[in-house]
């Protein structure tokens, strides 16, 4: 695995930040990836679509009781082996990216590389791939027996619907949707208490505010580079989900903490913040099935940076 190549907007942010030093620390960490892989019950996928932005951002979800995929490591190489099902909703031999995440466990990996399809279905070899740290996940385990690869449809919902506003006001988990400068997808998780996504309906304006996270600025320095995006928020109960088509800007807050070296901090608040991220939402679309529904862990409590180094590590 060759270390992870940080773009401009990338660079730029961590430089706003002070996090240079522990950026290139975490460019060559990994982690356990095929552990988490294998563990994960929701996994994330997007497609760039295409660079002029013309075609928009293409995504597939897998939900279901772990393993959704196959996973394994040889030689530095990490390849996971999906349902053939997924070319359905992504084009072969081309690069996609993605999370695979179980919030009841808070473990999460990101990858990326060309979907290539063989004789047992899909198999990706990732030219990317890196763990993330436990915080921020609502505690939550899927529902069903078998793999489910959704959406089933999507419906175009007006920003004014009963339903999308409160998806929006109600949200706990979402996953941003960005592409690098060079065409390759990338699916983040954003997570807190309701409330945490902010919508001004009269001026289509979707915001939130980025917490501190791992110094790396992967989605963020996406948007400085590529302001086109979505969100996805998941509804817990129905397993749908509302999808937001924006422009985004991310600004960042706080540039006076001192030159940062390690990945994880432990704070004195649960979601301090380091940033803003402002949209401008054009489309929104009501995504049928875009998982199985979720149930809530309650003996699980949602990790934050008030929790110690030692519990947010990988």
């Amino acid at each position: 695995m060759q270390p992870f190549d940080y773009h401009i907007g990338q660079r730029t942010v961590q430089h706003e930040a002070n996090s240079v030093p522990c950026a290139d620390k975490l460019s060559t960490w990994v982690g356990p990836v095929v552990e988490f892989a294998t563990g994960a019950d929701l996994i994330v996928l997007a497609h760039a679509g295409s660079r002029d932005g013309n075609h928009p951002l293409r995504t597939v979800a897998l939900s279901g009781p772990a393993p959704l995929v196959k996973a394994r490591s040889e030689e530095g190489t990490i390849t996971l082996g999906l349902p053939r099902e997924v070319l359905e909703h992504l084009p072969v031999n081309e690069m996609c990216g993605g999370i695979v995440i179980n919030p009841a466990t808070a473990r999460r990996s990101r990858i990326a590389g060309i979907a290539r399809q063989d004789a047992e279905g899909v198999e990706i070899s990732c030219d990317i791939a890196f763990t993330n740290c436990r915080k921020y996940m609502t505690p939550t385990s899927s529902q069903g027996t078998a793999t489910h690869i959704g959406p089933t449809g999507a419906t175009t919902v007006l920003l004014s619907d009963a339903w999308a506003r409160d998806m929006i006001e109600a949200g706990e988990t979402a996953f941003l949707v960005t592409s690098t400068p060079a065409g390759v997808g990338d699916v983040s998780h954003r997570g807190g208490p309701p409330g945490f996504l902010r919508f001004d309906p009269a001026n289509s304006a979707l915001t939130w505010t980025e917490y501190l996270g791992d110094g790396m600025f992967v989605s963020t320095g996406n948007l400085r580079q590529n302001t086109r995006c979505a969100l996805i928020i998941v509804n817990f109960t129905s397993g749908d989900a509302l999808r937001l088509d924006a422009t985004a800007a991310y600004t960042n807050i706080r540039a006076d903490r001192k030159a940062r070296v390690d990945a994880l901090l432990q704070a004195s608040e649960p979601f301090p913040v380091q940033g803003r991220i402002q949209c401008h939402v054009h489309h929104a679309q009501r995504l049928a099935q875009f998982c199985l529904p979720r149930t809530r862990v309650a003996t699980r409590q949602r990790i934050t940076s008030v929790d110690t180094t030692v519990v947010q590590h990988p």
